[in-house]
């Protein structure tokens, strides 16, 4: 699973997820990037790194050496942020309270706005996901198709978790075709048929999307579906726990 949360930020500055509990926070991008720091670069490295083997203590040490040196470069927030939000720590309070660190340090960043809006998709708060998601849409109207896509199926994930069916039909009719060269109409397809309780009409659009795409391109959707409780994965609670 991604971390989501969007969720570590990556070097091409799209969400990257992975159906294994882990969160990937995007990387603040609304400015011109600063001259790199190669100690912080490493440091950040290996952060990603310690993270995406689950040795999560040893990642979160990474990033305080990483604070030390930058204390006010947001990645260094919205990865420890992304870390607190795996299901192997969940924290939801300090992950937020990284978030905020992030969008205070460049409150024009797309990065901590779509990790708080994925902070409230992951503990279950729907409507105000998708009231957070469908902002995003509104503040970034450039944003690049993939990490576009990403949000708007959030959004229309959250819609379907409250019942909204018609409305999320009509989100994926104007947002996404079969063309499209993300998953995300095979995956809103999905959730529509899961909210429409038609189990194997969406695992069937699950398989087409596994057909046609990459594994790392399904990965972030499998994720909300897996946070959503729609589909299963050990690593998190019953839907029914709070």
């Amino acid at each position: 699973m991604s971390a989501h949360v969007c969720p570590v930020s990556n070097a091409q500055g799209t969400p990257a997820a992975a159906p294994t509990g882990e969160k990937s926070a995007l990387p603040n991008t609304t400015q011109p990037p600063a001259p790199p720091n190669p100690e912080l670069q490493k440091l950040l490295g290996e952060a990603q790194d310690l993270q995406g083997r689950h040795r999560y203590f040893d990642a979160l040490a990474k990033l305080d050496e990483a604070e030390r040196i930058a204390p006010k470069d947001g990645n260094v927030f919205n990865i420890r942020g992304a870390i607190y939000l795996v299901p192997a720590v969940r924290e939801f309070d300090k992950a937020e309270e990284q978030f905020k660190k992030a969008l205070a340090i460049e409150p024009s960043a797309l990065a901590p706005q779509f990790n708080l809006a994925e902070l409230l998709f992951v503990k279950h708060s729907f409507p105000e996901a998708e009231v957070a998601f469908l902002k995003l849409l509104n503040d970034f109207p450039k944003i690049q198709m993939q990490v576009r896509h990403l949000i708007v199926f959030k959004a229309l994930a959250s819609q379907t978790l409250q019942g909204k069916i018609k409305e999320a039909e009509a989100t994926q009719k104007t947002y996404f075709t079969f063309m499209d060269d993300t998953p995300a109409y095979y995956f809103a397809k999905a959730s529509v048929a899961f909210g429409n309780k038609k189990d194997d009409e969406a695992k069937e659009w699950m398989e087409k999307a596994n057909a046609i795409f990459k594994p790392q391109e399904n990965a972030p959707y499998l994720d909300s579906l897996m946070e959503a409780r729609l589909i299963p994965n050990i690593m998190l609670p019953p839907a029914a726990a709070k």
